[in-house]
């Protein structure tokens, strides 16, 4: 028994001690985070304007007020990185197939509309096909983007690093992954390009939170992108948005449509909110952007 409560006395010091850490690793301001305070960030270029992940919809998205266009990257067969979510274009064009196993001029054959499992009963105008990376880049030079390598292999990683440079958007791109091995990979081929946090890396910031530890945690990227609750347990909070920020990172939300919802997360200090409805979050009364 007294070893055991000497156990608990010297964990209990230990963690004492461990909240008197000072914070050393708060991370500078970069020029993407520069000039806004808080980002109306469209999903798949909002998705729910236009089908999703395409030009028409980024194009759109700017026009009703998204400040970021959050949108996600495959590779083609013939080594093409295009914009799209999934890794087959069944769910939303009238063709199928795997990006990976197909040409762009295949994958292009086909009309994009919306996805048939989230938005079934909207209709797309004719003639919309799945973009690549670099024509949204030429098209829209000035905007920001938030990219998600989707694949877990490393191979796209190098072609977006490499189109990245060539725009020089370097200072305009968060680049993100649920893979971290993905992230971890493109952070040391492109290390000029900032990065958000992988799903482990996140989990660990929020338990570090959870027990008051954050000012612990040595961020690899600038910001965190998060759902609201994981496993039906509310993770966006107001000390998880005090610990980013004392980080010096940024706190963005996904994916949020409900218009009560957002307005909780922005009265909650979030840095951004990622949906579908830029057009929503930006008529919201009582939000000033």
């Amino acid at each position: 028994m007294k070893s055991f409560l000497s156990i608990i006395a010297c964990a209990m010091l230990g963690y004492a001690l461990l909240l008197m850490v000072p914070l050393y690793n708060a991370l500078p301001q970069i020029d993407y985070y520069r000039s806004n305070s808080f980002d109306i960030i469209a999903h798949g270029n909002g998705r729910a304007l236009l089908p999703g992940n395409t030009l028409e919809a980024a194009i759109n998205a700017l026009a009703v007020g998204a400040d970021v266009l959050e949108l996600d990257v495959h590779l083609t067969s013939d080594k093409v990185l295009v914009v799209r979510h999934d890794a087959v274009i069944d769910t939303t064009t009238n063709g199928y197939g795997e990006i990976a196993q197909m040409t762009l001029a295949d994958i292009q054959a086909f009309d994009v509309g919306f996805h048939e499992v989230d938005y079934p009963n909207l209709v797309a105008p004719p003639g919309i096909r799945v973009p690549t990376l670099r024509s949204l880049f030429e098209r829209l030079p000035s905007s920001r983007y938030l990219i998600e390598l989707k694949p877990l292999t490393t191979e796209p990683a190098d072609k977006l690093c490499a189109i990245i440079i060539e725009y020089e958007l370097a200072d305009q791109v968060i680049v993100g992954s649920f893979h971290d091995s993905v992230l971890s990979y493109f952070r040391e081929i492109c290390p000029n390009v900032p990065t958000s946090l992988a799903q482990s890396e996140a989990m660990w910031l929020v338990i570090l939170t959870k027990f008051g530890l954050s000012h612990l945690y040595n961020s690899p990227g600038y910001s965190v992108q998060l759902p609201l609750a994981f496993w039906g347990i509310n993770i966006v909070n107001p000390s998880l948005v005090r610990a980013v920020h004392q980080l010096n990172m940024r706190v963005e939300v996904w994916t949020v449509n409900d218009p009560a919802t957002m307005q909780t997360l922005k009265a909650m200090g979030v840095d951004g909110i990622i949906t579908d409805r830029p057009d929503r979050l930006l008529r919201l009364n009582g939000l000033s952007f």
